[in-house]
């Protein structure tokens, strides 16, 4: 197989040190990847580091959160470069996914041996993401959720984001257009999701995948804490439907508009404002996933 070319950037911000990046090197240059090294500051480095050198690479190698990954997505499916994940954030939910381990020795090894899989992307007023985009109580968590939560209680702070954001919620109403069929919904939250896991884990439904051709939308109607609380229950073990105080669709194209502007944070990052328009980007971002991938699903 012939030596592929890589553009390997570190995110500064990962929770993560400098030993597990040096790992990676190691063994990437060990398995014959000719690296361009580079540190990112911020997701737009990232994106302009990814624009200078994409005609060099057929690969960019990310070190971070779901974050890093979601802010590349559009720019690397636009130069057709393939993803290499090694999941150094706090929550790492493309990489679970996608069966990539934690473990970095295991990360770098599944790039290097080159196994592509095509994912699914989806858009929201023009900007791509690959888990999940939230209005309202999603938002409120990211507002809750500092670096210093994270550092103390890992995957955990986003739960505990989570609740602190309920007690703070107003409730709002959400004209849906979901595939030409029109809804409204009073709601506290909309998650529009494309992958299957958000938020520290947490997941719409057992079926979801990133490449099932589908985003699924899920509102929850204004309710007491300790109905919120079993909802959440819920949501870590993959079944909502049928739920009292749940709206789910799914569907390719969606438009959002709420009765007063609202924040929308895609990934862990603001994105936009409503009234928000959701398009599914079927098969646009290749990424290396293990060999057994396809047999763990």
């Amino acid at each position: 197989m012939a030596k592929r070319n890589a553009l390997f950037i570190s995110n500064k911000d990962s929770s993560k040190g400098d030993n597990n990046l040096n790992i990676a090197v190691e063994i990437l240059k060990g398995l014959g990847v000719n690296l361009i090294i580079q540190d990112s500051e911020n997701p737009s480095h990232t994106e302009d580091l990814i624009r200078l050198n994409h005609n060099q690479v057929d690969t960019v190698i990310l070190a971070g959160g779901d974050g890093t990954m979601s802010s590349a997505a559009g720019v690397l499916s636009k130069y057709g470069l393939a993803l290499g994940i090694l999941p150094m954030g706090t929550a790492n939910d493309l990489a679970k996914t996608l069966k990539i381990p934690e473990a970095i020795e295991s990360a770098a090894t599944i790039i290097a041996n080159g196994c592509l899989h095509s994912i699914d992307l989806g858009e929201v007023n023009g900007h791509c993401f690959i888990n999940a985009a939230h209005i309202g109580l999603g938002v409120k968590v990211n507002s809750v959720l500092t670096d210093d939560l994270k550092a103390r209680w890992g995957r955990f702070s986003y739960a505990r984001s989570l609740i602190e954001a309920f007690k703070s919620m107003r409730p709002y109403r959400a004209d849906i257009i979901c595939d030409g069929e029109n809804f409204t919904v009073r709601s506290i939250h909309v998650t529009v999701a494309n992958g299957r896991f958000y938020g520290g884990g947490m997941a719409l439904s057992k079926e979801a995948s990133v490449d099932d051709d589908k985003l699924r939308i899920f509102s929850l109607e204004p309710q007491s804490f300790w109905s919120f609380l079993s909802h959440a229950v819920v949501i870590l073990g993959s079944e909502l439907k049928d739920r009292e105080g749940v709206w789910l669709r799914s569907g390719k194209d969606l438009t959002i508009q709420t009765s007063r502007p609202l924040d929308i944070w895609a990934d862990g990052e603001f994105i936009s404002r409503t009234p928000a328009h959701f398009e599914l980007r079927p098969n646009s971002l290749r990424v290396y996933v293990p060999s057994d991938y396809f047999t763990q699903r």
